[in-house]
């Protein structure tokens, strides 16, 4: 007969009015009994032996969720995955693995004898990696005891209701983001499913329409909010923020818990380990401001001892229902009860004799949590002594980066090889091959004194082979950025972003949709794991890529415009849907950036690159040949230029508009009531400012002469709000509002129905389909001519006149795209000359004058 505990634990988790909210992905909403119905018929569908062994992954959303609820009410058991599928499926040799997406799964089975079937102990539930990492072979077992147990105490002590609602900020094959599921649904509360980075605005969007409560995070989840603008955190539903998965610095806890305050939130500063099914402590919001640096008293249930005498310091040890049933290396494990009732943490502690609460104060232990991955020290050291055939080698690390020393080696292939193993992005791993392995004056590994001495020279992350995020930023943005940048807060904008994305697919693969919200680090993590999950290469003439939609359409509009001005076809309307676009990556790229001084000088930079080549062209022009006006240099000709089309006066009428739109949103998002309205309403204010715009679409406010009506800012500023609007609609309703509000906008604007219709096709393909599946070969030809859009735009005038002069209209036109991608080429190479020299000067001057700086380079 199947076992009936984990239907046991299911229906607790799942005891919710059956009509509350359980679950939301997307605009789907499933209530707690439609969850328990969808459940029953999966479970009747595994077509799986009683009490398997069921590696289960994929990224969280319903199928994932119900998937993994029904594998437990079955009474099998699974083993959650983030990636190394393969790694754990030759170790485990399971039933079946699954790989779950948003559009099912896919079960894949394995038939094996009777006598080669696990045996599973009748307790065992779940099978999870420490910290859901490096998929190592060794598993925590967990009982079904052992989850309701921490689920109901942590519903507990953070006051869950169900009118709490959380959001998956963390992945479910780790046990803190799991917990979070667990302990809502047993509260009778709801989780918001999603795979957004909290830096994402598609994640405040969602924390904003579905009324979130509350969000779990890691001390870098934090950092990388930090950066990016804490107040995109603050959303008025807000009750609590919890962090755990690693030390917060105790500064940091102050901070967080005084923005709580002001938010009227609360903080929770939590302490857990996989072990313990996933926490073990937490400490009360009220003394997060006094007592930053503790991990405050034990959870419900549960109690901290320090093994030492009182008030000095000692290992910290566990004991409560949540405590693991052990550890399983190999499969006799599996058949295993519980083989310790209390946890060892490997953690040296200290309780603060006046207030009873626990602080940590280092480990007994060789274990790291960076990006709150748990990471033991002495098992990848020995495995990297064994698998690279080395004599021997140091691994020393703390919560934020590692050092490897390893004499003789190739220092790439054991970056690399760290970085498959622990999933860490290269970034934060400094390898030194070229010295000894350090030791104390015993003869003993001097863990300290390589972590000291070997670190990353200059930038970690900077490795101009642009094998990491840091290297393509560095080309193509300048400077030297860190682990914490991001795209957007390296001043990225539109004219980068082609250039950037083809970069990085070639140094990490494929990349996730909110790239350029995702800091190096998390890129570069996100390369490690693709490689790490390996898969098989598709031949090149098969092989397809996701483009970014508005790549292909910036390809399209150039492409048109010329053809159009040199009369080898008429298809107007390229300009004006560049206009659109330009809307759409201000929103992308200029409104996520938090402070308002970096916001202002992104956008002053976006409109100088754009600006410039311009002026220097026009400036050029009426110095060599006379042409063009005093208007057009100083970008002003939209509004006191002539009427009249000749001689190259209104050639240059987007660039006027695109400058002056960025200009007047930049000033506009400066304002603190402007912005502030901007982030709490974000789909609601753009459609405001597209009202504003209509006024004068539709000639309710005429200025100068109305015939140019098209193409002055205020005249054509309705596309870039329509842009901006396409950017900003995230829900199916704002999706359909957004494409009837362009149809009807743009129909009659020309007295041109080709021209209209183009537009108009091409914002709702926009509005729905952020990326396009294109052949591979298609990529790089698209992406350069994307790339080079504005310096085809400005030299097409000039030059396709002579090239159809010379070889006739069909051959001069590509000739005239060529053209503009040469000049584009050539101001690029010569940029990148310029930042390297001036790279270079301060780094000579610093060398002959202050050593000491030299070393912190």
């Amino acid at each position: 007969m199947r076992d009936q505990l984990g239907r046991v634990l299911v229906r607790d988790l799942l005891a919710g009015d059956d009509g509350a909210i359980a679950l939301i992905a997307g605009a789907r909403r499933v209530t707690f009994e439609e969850l328990r119905s969808e459940i029953d018929r999966r479970a009747a569908t595994l077509g799986l032996p009683d009490r398997s062994i069921v590696v289960l992954h994929g990224e969280t959303s319903f199928e994932h969720v119900a998937t993994y609820l029904a594998l437990l009410a079955e009474g099998h058991v699974p083993i959650l995955a983030a990636d190394h599928v393969d790694r754990l499926a030759d170790a485990w040799s399971p039933d079946a693995v699954i790989a779950t997406s948003t559009d099912g799964c896919r079960i894949d089975r394995y038939e094996r004898p009777e006598h080669e079937r696990h045996t599973l102990h009748p307790d065992l539930g779940l099978l999870m990696s420490t910290s859901g990492s490096t998929g190592c072979p060794k598993l925590v077992r967990l009982s079904y005891d052992n989850l309701l147990a921490n689920a109901r105490s942590i519903a507990e002590y953070l006051r869950l209701t169900p009118a709490d609602r959380g959001i998956t900020a963390l992945p479910l094959h780790y046990c803190y983001g799991l917990s979070v599921l667990h302990s809502h649904l047993l509260a009778g509360a709801s989780v918001v499913l999603t795979t957004a980075s909290v830096v994402d605005p598609c994640f405040r969007s969602a924390m904003l329409d579905h009324g979130v409560t509350n969000v779990a995070g890691v001390p870098h989840s934090y950092e990388l909010v930090e950066r990016a603008g804490a107040d995109r955190l603050a959303v008025p539903s807000l009750r609590f923020l919890s962090v755990a998965g690693g030390r917060m610095d105790p500064d940091d806890v102050v901070r967080w818990a005084g923005r709580a305050e002001t938010w009227r939130a609360e903080l929770f500063v939590m302490y857990g380990q996989t072990e313990a099914t996933a926490r073990m402590a937490y400490l009360p919001p009220a003394l997060a401001a006094t007592h930053p640096g503790s991990v405050g008293v034990a959870i419900p249930g549960g109690e901290l001892h320090i093994d030492a005498p009182d008030g000095a310091v000692g290992e910290l040890v566990y004991r409560g229902p949540n405590v693991m049933l052990g550890y399983a290396t190999d499969s006799a494990d599996l058949a295993l009860g519980a083989t310790l009732d209390e946890l060892r943490t490997g953690d040296l502690a200290r309780r603060d004799p006046a207030t009873g609460l626990v602080s940590i104060v280092g480990r007994r232990s060789r274990f790291v949590k960076p990006f709150g991955l748990r990471i033991d020290l002495d098992g990848l050291e020995r495995d990297l002594v064994a698998e690279l055939a080395l004599t021997e080698a140091l691994v020393a690390g703390d919560d934020h980066r590692l050092a490897v020393v390893a004499q003789g080696a190739d220092p790439e292939a054991v970056r690399d090889w760290v970085a498959r193993r622990t999933g860490l992005p290269r970034a934060v791993i400094a390898v030194a091959t070229d010295i000894a392995v350090p030791r104390t004056h015993t003869g003993k590994p001097d863990y300290a004194a390589a972590l000291d001495r070997v670190r990353p020279t200059g930038d970690p992350a900077v490795d101009r082979t642009e094998s990491s995020a840091a290297a393509v930023f560095a080309t193509v943005l300048g400077g030297r950025p860190t682990a914490a940048d991001t795209f957007v807060s390296l001043g990225g904008d539109s004219l980068a972003y082609v250039e950037c994305s083809i970069r990085l697919e070639r140094a990490l693969g494929d990349l996730p949709p909110d790239w350029h919200l995702l800091p190096v680090a998390g890129l570069d993590a996100h390369g490690a794991a693709a490689v790490a999950t390996g898969g098989a290469i598709r031949p090149w003439w098969r092989r397809t890529a996701r483009l970014d939609s508005t790549v292909l359409l910036r390809a399209i509009g150039i492409c048109l415009i010329v053809a159009t001005h040199m009369r080898l076809t008429y298809y107007p309307g390229g300009a004006h849907l560049l206009l659109a676009l330009v809307g759409y990556n201000l929103s992308r790229f200029l409104a996520p950036v938090a402070d308002t001084r970096e916001r202002v000088r992104a956008g002053l930079r976006t409109v100088a690159r754009t600006a410039g080549p311009v002026v220097a062209w026009v400036g050029a022009g009426m110095a060599l040949f006379g042409s063009y006006s005093l208007g057009t240099l100083l970008l002003v000709n939209n509004y006191v230029g002539p009427e009249h089309h000749t001689e190259g006066h209104w050639r240059f009428w987007f660039i006027e508009a695109f400058v002056h739109l960025v200009l007047i949103v930049t000033g506009l998002l400066a304002i603190p009531a402007v912005r502030r309205w901007e982030r709490r309403w974000p789909f609601g204010f753009v459609l405001g400012f597209l009202a504003v715009t209509l006024v004068f679409r539709y000639g309710l406010v005429e200025i100068l002469n109305a015939s140019q009506t098209r193409f002055r800012t205020h005249g054509g500023a309705f596309f870039f709000a329509l842009g901006w609007l396409a950017h900003r609609s995230t829900t199916r309703t704002q999706r359909v509002a957004t494409s009837v509000l362009a149809a009807v906008t743009i129909t009659g604007f020309f007295g041109q129905t080709q021209r209209e219709q183009f537009i108009i096709v091409c914002l709702i393909a926009l509005v729905w389909l952020r990326e396009i599946t294109v052949p591979r070969l298609v990529v790089a030809p698209v992406a350069l001519v994307s790339t080079a859009s504005l310096w085809i735009l400005i030299t097409h005038f000039s030059t396709w006149p002579v090239y159809v002069d010379l070889v006739g209209r069909v051959v001069a036109y590509p000739l005239t795209i060529a053209t503009g991608i040469a000049a584009w080429s050539t101001v690029r190479a010569a940029s990148a000359g310029v930042r390297r020299v001036r790279q270079q000067r301060p780094e000579q001057r610093v060398v002959t004058s202050t050593p000491q700086v030299v070393r912190m380079a």
